[in-house]
Parts: structure tokens; C-alpha cells; sequence
């Protein structure tokens, strides 16, 4: 793997150490413009559909996505496409002795990666989805032409705060004075955004209203994503058809979420209590009465999640995901009070007891139990 010795699990919030290393490297990510994508929830699918309505207009896109389900190539696009693991590799073996002394931790090496083989494949736009937060993520250090704001909730407590507004301000950050920034944030976060657009002079503009097209990913929120990126796209002067723009939006696809996977498996990162929600109003849209396989991190609200999940599932099958991170025994002994909640003692494990029972399967939670059971099945065919 690319990255491989470093721990992505350390995070040191700040932007000097990517500045630092673009200096050095003699700023590549000026080749090309960028748009900047933060948010909680849906921050991956509005990048997709922003980049397909590009693509469409003829545009040469370079995308990030994070995290990563399957492979670390999918956290770098180039027109739609995974990046090449084996350029990747190289591109970091070449660059490393200009940068090693900085200190770079995992997220901050994934943007620099993304500046450059952006900047080598000849972009035109480079749309950066933010990791966490906003003020002070690594991609905060780009000059966006166009800022976009998912929907917020509450996420990443520790470092962003315990409230959504809190959490707005962080996420505010990703603002340029003078240029628009889109949101469908409500609420207390909206007031919050439209306080900071103000103070430092940023067009804002509220989306308040879901895309009418028929869009490529599944769930009640995607009609809002899509309507983010049309007007993002429109704000970077990209004309296209009606017909053209249907098309982009329709092929718009990410692993992972509200997936289905033949008649039985339905996949979906749902790791926080707004994307559960996303995920349980689609679940009885659709009539779903099977039963439930999870597995999360130890700093999500895990007791809250398995709750919402029950409500839809005849059973729920948790076990540890294959991360430091993961919640352990501990925590899942908290969730056992419930009838139908069954521990096992690993994903795949867990995922083999749903099918034995015949019924269809939502697995959700985490990045790595959404991978882990669509790397055996995609696999296996």
C-alpha cells in the first residue's frame, strides 16, 4: 500500500505541514483550479455529481474521495477512474526526500498525493472533498473558486465540537471572500455559515431545493447533493445540456452507499445517527424487513445507531471492524439488552450468520464493514 508505514489513525489538525510541502514541491496544485466540498453527510456523492456534470461539459476532473471502502486508489479520480496505485506509489517514492523532514501524517500525504497526480494528469478542476471538519483540514490550504456545504450534523465530537453550530464554524472555514458558497445546511448551522459568508464576504447561496433529476445514487438526500453540484457547476460557468446534465447526475455511482448488491445485500456507510436516519427512511421506502449486520468505531454513538437500526431489522449481528479504533467488547456488551441484537466476533463472521438466516441483509457502520463484506462478495462474484 501507498502509505502503508504511516498511521492513519494519528490526525494533527493544521495546515502549515501541507503548506510547508507545497512550497517545496513548487506549488503544483496552481495548474489547475479547485472547488472545496465539506459538510457531515454526502460530501463523497456531491463530489461524484459535480464531477460528472464536468466530465459532461468536457472538463478534465481530478477527484478526491474519503475514506476509502475498498482500495486506496478509489480516495483519487481522474475523469471518473481510480487513480493508478502503482503512479501513486512512484509518485510519493520521488517525492518523499524533498518532504520527509516535515512530518506529514496519513490525510496530509493524501492531498499532496492528490495535487500531484492531478497536476500531472493535466486537470482542469480538482475537486477536494474534505476530511474533517474544515478550518483546519489539509485541503483547506487549496484556493477554491467555488466552497460547498453539505447538510451538518453532529460528528467528529472530540475535535469539532458538540454542537451543530460548533460544527458550522469549523466547516464554515472552507469560505474564499468573494466567491460563492453553496450550503443545504438548516438550522442553527445555517446560521452559523451565513454569519461567517458575511464577515468575510462570501456569496452564499442556500439550496433549499432537491435536484428534479433521477440521480444515479440511491436515498432521500441525494436529490439535495445533486442540487448542490448543479449549482456549483453553473457558478464555474460549466453550460450543458438538460440532456446532458440528466446523463451526469443518472451515472453518478460510489461504492458503498445505498448500494445493492443482487436481490439480498444492501450497503450503506451510515456511521453517524443524520446518515442512519438517510438509510432507515430508505429501508421503509423500499419495505425492507430483513435483518442487519454492523460494525463501528468506538467514538460514534453506536447505542443510538443500533437503536435506529432495529426499528427495520428482524436481527442485528455486530462485531468488531478491523481497525484500532474499533469498538470492542465493551461496547458492544452495552448493546446486547435488546432481543435480536447477536455478537459476533468478527464482520465476516457476522455477515455468514445473516445469510444463513435467508433474509435480505443491510450492512452499515463503518467504512471498514461496508469493505470488509463488499471485498467477499465483489470477490466471490
Amino acid at each position: 500500500m501507498v502509505l502503508g508505514d504511516i498511521d492513519q489513525n494519528k490526525w494533527s489538525l493544521g495546515l502549515d505541514r501541507v503548506r510547508n510541502a507545497l512550497d517545496r514541491l513548487g506549488h503544483p496544485e496552481k495548474s489547475y483550479r479547485h472547488v472545496l466540498v465539506g459538510g457531515t453527510n454526502g460530501k463523497g456523492s456531491t463530489c461524484v455529481y459535480l464531477e460528472r456534470i464536468l466530465m459532461a461539459a468536457g472538463y478534465r476532473v481530478g477527484t478526491t474521495i474519503s475514506p476509502h471502502v475498498q482500495s486506496f486508489s478509489e480516495r483519487f479520480r481522474i475523469n471518473g477512474c481510480n487513480a493508478d496505485e502503482a503512479e501513486l506509489d512512484r509518485i510519493r517514492t520521488e517525492i518523499e526526500p524533498l518532504v520527509h523532514d516535515i512530518g506529514l501524517t496519513y490525510f496530509e500525504w493524501c492531498v499532496i498525493l492528490a495535487v500531484m497526480i492531478f497536476a500531472r494528469h493535466r486537470v482542469d478542476l480538482g475537486i477536494f472533498e474534505i476530511g474533517l471538519g474544515g478550518r483546519f483540514d489539509a485541503s483547506n490550504v487549496m484556493d477554491p473558486e467555488v466552497s460547498i456545504i453539505t447538510e451538518i450534523s453532529i460528528d467528529h465530537t472530540d475535535y469539532l465540537g458538540d454542537s451543530t453550530s460548533k460544527i458550522a464554524a469549523e466547516k464554515a472555514a472552507i469560505a474564499r471572500p468573494g466567491r460563492p458558497l453553496f450550503t443545504a445546511a438548516t438550522g442553527d448551522a445555517l446560521g452559523v455559515i451565513r454569519d461567517h459568508a458575511r464577515a468575510i464576504g462570501a456569496h452564499l447561496c442556500v439550496i433549499d431545493e432537491p435536484s428534479p433529476h433521477v440521480t444515479g445514487m440511491k436515498g432521500p438526500a441525494q436529490g439535495m447533493n445533486a442540487s448542490l453540484a448543479v449549482h456549483a457547476a453553473r457558478a464555474l460557468g460549466v453550460e450543458t445540456s438538460e440532456q446532458e446534465l440528466a446523463a451526469a447526475l443518472g451515472s453518478a455511482f460510489l461504492p458503498g452507499r445505498l448500494e445493492h448488491i443482487g436481490e439480498r445485500v444492501i450497503l450503506d456507510v451510515a456511521h453517524n445517527p443524520s446518515a442512519m436516519l438517510v438509510l432507515i427512511k430508505y429501508l421503509e421506502e423500499i419495505g425492507f424487513h430483513g435483518v442487519g449486520v454492523f460494525g463501528v468505531l468506538a467514538d460514534k454513538d453506536y447505542m443510538t445507531l443500533i437503536g435506529m437500526l432495529a426499528r427495520v431489522c428482524k436481527a442485528v449481528y455486530i462485531a468488531p471492524v478491523a481497525s484500532p479504533r474499533s469498538w470492542g467488547r465493551a461496547e458492544m456488551q452495552r448493546c446486547l439488552g435488546p432481543e435480536g441484537i447477536v455478537e459476533c466476533t468478527s464482520i465476516t463472521s457476522a455477515f455468514g450468520q445473516a445469510l444463513e438466516t435467508g433474509e435480505r441483509i443491510v450492512v452499515t457502520g463503518s467504512f471498514y464493514t461496508v469493505g470488509e463484506v463488499r471485498g467477499s462478495l465483489i470477490c466471490t462474484g
